[in-house]
């Protein structure tokens, strides 16, 4: 292990007043990230209501928001449904997170405490519960941990937001990579890669790892556009509707 590594600076922020309009928002963000609301399913003002307890009024301004942002778009019979990418945007924007994601690898190798990288073991070893569970969508919560572990251990705030906002927008590949058992497998065998190499203080070999598993996660996807047989799929333990 390269230098003595330093431990985590600590967060702190202002507590901010939160209105049912902005949890319902997250909420339905966060379903979707997690894959328990698919691409192309239906959201109506009038299932928020009932689901989250609100009144039209929050509900209307969520669902507004979640235009807004570019979440939802205008399906059949004028019905509001969760978007989906197309895959130049998809390539684009990977184009984009694999030179970002290289150069916070530089950073993330040379800055990662030894707390962090003990963080990373115990997230894997959770990752590897939810994945024997085949519980997608605890994988891709746990998942989402271990990156965000990652990328903030960059010491770039700036940096970090950018990684996290293109993964979150790249929602639909993790959803095809993670439901293929084999590809979430080996997804446990590459972070304990990645997890060496930063223990180690192999910055090259971390590079090459956490850049070998994004380019993976877009392949998978790209395949599924073809069909394919499939023997075999991890799904959601929830399928409710926003």
């Amino acid at each position: 292990m390269k230098g003595s590594r330093r431990s985590a600076p600590a967060a702190a922020g202002r507590r901010v007043a939160v209105t049912s309009a902005d949890r319902v928002f997250s909420q339905i963000v966060s379903d979707i990230h997690a894959g328990v609301i698919r691409p192309r399913d239906a959201i109506s003002e009038r299932d928020v209501v009932r689901r989250f307890g609100v009144s039209r009024t929050p509900a209307r301004e969520a669902i507004k928001r979640l235009f807004e942002r570019g979440v939802l778009q205008v399906g059949s019979r004028r019905m509001a449904t969760v978007k989906e990418i197309s895959e130049k945007d998809l390539r684009d924007l990977y184009d984009l997170r694999l030179r970002l994601e290289a150069e916070a690898a530089n950073l993330t190798a040379k800055y990662a405490t030894v707390s962090e990288i003990a963080e990373l073991r115990s997230i894997n070893r959770e990752f590897a519960r939810a994945f024997r569970a085949r519980d997608l969508a605890r994988m891709l919560h746990v998942r989402a941990q271990f990156h965000s572990v990652l990328v903030h251990a960059t010491r770039n705030a700036w940096l970090a937001k950018m990684l996290i906002m293109l993964r979150d927008e790249a929602y639909v590949v993790r959803h095809a990579h993670w439901e293929d058992p084999s590809r979430a497998r080996d997804a446990i065998k590459m972070h304990q890669e990645m997890i060496d190499a930063l223990a180690s203080g192999d910055t090259a070999r971390y590079r090459q790892v956490t850049l070998r598993q994004i380019r993976d996660g877009l392949s998978t996807y790209l395949s599924r556009l073809r069909p394919a047989q499939r023997t075999e799929s991890i799904r959601p333990a929830s399928s409710k509707k926003g």
